[in-house]
């Protein structure tokens, strides 16, 4: 099995992922290192004082985890083959759940039109049960079929912040089914993978895609499972409280500078990404989940300090020649500080050490009757992570989509 080391989005599902964007030299306004050391640990603690960690390594790997299913593999070659998916038009079925449809509509309130609330004839896509529009407007469609007109009834969301005249207003919208998209799969062939899959992923047969998907969802699997049990198996202490105010102190800069370059109060860029209304509300409502947050970052500096893991100079320097970043050692540093820097070459290094004492063996560990009684709900894996490149992890929040303020979307 291949090594983890550019798993770190896998590990713990760390919000504060660890990568570097190419974007000049200049240092940030958002001094990404507050309260690190150069060396990327906490200032003042000791996270072993903290966290008293379990047994991490030669953790028992059990057969559904050593196991690659066929339909988690099938899933994956759905969703590369999906990249090349063709649309036709379909105008003889009606309208269903997840259909991606073109409609025109036009509306009106108390059998009046108003400004933004028509496609203009021009057509709009938009998938049930995907596409945000206002009340159950999209739903309304289910059991029409293309060329039908009819009235969709909904009621404007109260408050509505596109355009407060039309807060809490029954709207009627005569809405035409243009046609209905669906998506033409291609074949799998080996003269595809050769020309579209060969270059992008590298894959030179329909059979080294397979052992490529399988050896990728191993790695993902194996390496959820160890830290879910280093994470469960863990006991803390008492969390320093300036630990969590700085990690949501962060976030609030980077708001705020997000506000800034969009024109927006961060009381508005609060209600957007957070649904609260002032800087004081967010600390309260997400306080909890910054705390865990600091917990996981103890977490792995314990492991770290267990197993003297600390990044080097010349770790650091090895960090950026191998890994291909668009950024060099010293750009990084100026970028987000050495605390930083330090920190994700640490924690990459913890990685590749926790994976190397955890090998998949040759005969997996049966699951005992114990272990299938507290088997968690099993859930849809989520795609095996790849390394994040060209970006810091805890960017400012992207600018809100801008739409007609006063169409139905929500």
């Amino acid at each position: 099995m291949k090594t983890t080391s550019k798993m770190i989005a896998v590990l713990l599902a760390l919000t504060m992922a660890l990568s570097f964007a190419a974007c000049g030299t200049d240092k940030a306004p958002i001094n990404f290192s507050m309260g690190l050391t150069d060396d990327g640990k906490y200032e003042g603690v000791t996270a072993k004082d903290i966290v008293t960690l379990g047994d991490y390594k030669a953790i028992p790997l059990p057969a559904s985890v050593t196991t690659v299913t066929e339909e988690n593999i099938q899933k994956e070659i759905d969703a590369i083959m999906a990249q090349f998916d063709t649309t036709q038009k379909v105008t003889d079925r009606p309208v269903k759940d997840k259909d991606t449809v073109n409609i025109d509509y036009v509306g009106t309130i108390d059998g009046v039109e108003f400004e933004g609330g028509s496609t203009g004839g021009k057509g709009t896509d938009v998938t049930i049960g995907v596409t945000q529009y206002i009340d159950n407007f999209l739903e309304q469609l289910i059991g029409h079929k293309p060329g039908e007109t009819f009235d969709v009834n909904v009621t404007f969301p109260d408050p509505y912040q596109g355009n407060p005249d039309l807060a809490g207003k029954p709207a009627v919208f005569k809405c035409t089914i243009n046609h209905i998209s669906e998506p033409v799969r291609m074949e799998l062939t080996e003269e595809f993978v050769e020309k579209n899959l060969k270059e992008r992923y590298g894959f030179t047969s329909i059979e080294n895609m397979k052992e490529t998907i399988v050896d990728t969802l191993l790695n993902y699997q194996v390496s959820q499972h160890i830290w879910e049990t280093i994470e469960k198996d863990a006991k803390y202490g008492e969390i320093p409280e300036k630990l969590v105010e700085n990690e949501m102190t962060l976030v609030i800069k980077q708001l705020k500078l997000s506000a800034i370059n969009y024109g927006m109060a961060l009381e508005d860029m609060l209600s957007y990404q957070f649904g609260v209304p002032d800087e004081k509300t967010f600390r309260e409502n997400y306080k909890e989940s910054f705390t865990e947050q600091v917990k996981k970052h103890l977490l792995i500096q314990a492991l770290a300090e267990d197993a003297d893991l600390f990044a080097s100079d010349e770790d650091v320097k090895n960090y950026f020649d191998k890994e291909g970043s668009n950024m060099t050692m010293e750009d990084a540093i100026a970028q987000y500080g050495k605390g930083y820097v330090y920190r994700t070459v640490t924690y990459d290094k913890v990685v590749q050490y926790v994976t190397e004492q955890n090998p998949v063996p040759e005969e997996p560990t049966p699951e005992t009757p114990a272990e299938d009684a507290e088997k968690p709900e099993e859930k849809p894996a989520e795609k095996p992570a790849e390394k994040p490149e060209d970006k810091p992890a805890d960017k400012p929040a992207e600018k809100p989509e801008e739409k007609p303020a006063e169409q139905p979307k929500a």
